[in-house]
């Protein structure tokens, strides 16, 4: 069993907030407040669509996790900083997160809500489950659409086969990732609108086996690793590594990874 991880960086472009003669149109107190600082914005199919401003609190909505573990972890995106330290989710709002429920296992959703819960536990980071979706999971979704509303779209966790999906033939048994976009204001980059796919015919498979929903919990949450901003590793001790027959939770480096793609600082409001 392998999981491949996905990720997308999308294009940025300039975007100047007051457009001659419709100066007012779209304009939020966030906007009011860094007056003088453009919206960023980012282009997706040839068209310029305004960051979304970031909502809610401006402090954690859970605790920063201290882990002491020490093993191997790799980062999918790094900032330009010197450090080169990761690119990570605001951990100041929920992530939201729909299912797109086609091709599921029959009574997955806990298994699902579980890996949820572990990789929260082990990020800080807080999810918000918002049901189900009539959205196909793909990595070319867009980011802002309309059944969402004015905001990215949340985490989509779908099923599909290798007929229909070739990157899940031979062995690769889900896909996950997410976007590097910048925020509504400044340089800072954040992760959003993540995708996880899973082979519902291999996941389906490995529930009819030993410890099979701990193994299939462990594929979900293997993907969710990826959403947070985790790579691949070489190491076969750690659940982050590209091939996992065995492990059914998560090793000293993932741990260590997992705090660490969780620890960012509030986006701007």
């Amino acid at each position: 069993m392998r999981q491949a991880g996905r990720f997308a960086v999308v294009v940025i472009v300039g975007a100047a907030l007051f457009a001659a003669g419709a100066w007012w149109k779209g304009v939020t107190w966030s906007d009011l407040r860094h007056w003088g600082t453009p919206r960023n914005a980012i282009e997706i199919d040839g068209q310029t669509v305004r960051i979304p401003v970031a909502q809610g609190s401006d402090q954690r909505v859970l605790p920063e996790v201290e882990v002491d573990t020490v093993g191997s972890y790799d980062l999918l995106f790094r900032d330009g900083g010197p450090d080169g330290g990761p690119v990570r989710y605001d951990p100041c709002r929920p992530l939201e997160y729909v299912i797109a429920q086609d091709g599921m296992p029959e009574g997955f959703v806990p298994t699902v809500q579980a890996a949820v819960a572990s990789v929260s536990e082990a990020t800080g980071l807080a999810f918000a489950y918002e049901g189900f979706t009539d959205e196909v999971a793909d990595f070319d979704r867009a980011l802002v659409q309309e059944r969402y509303g004015d905001r990215f779209a949340p985490i989509v966790i779908g099923f599909q086969t290798e007929a229909q999906n070739p990157d899940l033939a031979g062995t690769v048994t889900g896909l996950g990732g997410s976007s590097a976009v910048p925020g509504a204001y400044g340089d800072a980059q954040y992760l959003r609108s993540g995708v996880v796919i899973i082979d519902g015919e291999d996941v389906a498979r490995i529930l009819d086996g030993a410890d099979g929903q701990a193994l299939a919990q462990a594929v979900v949450a293997h993907e969710l690793g990826h959403v947070v901003g985790l790579a691949h590793v070489g190491d076969t001790h750690e659940l982050m590594h590209e091939s996992n027959l065995r492990l059914l939770d998560w090793g000293p480096g993932d741990l260590a990874g997992l705090a660490l793609a969780g620890a960012g600082e509030c986006e701007p409001r």
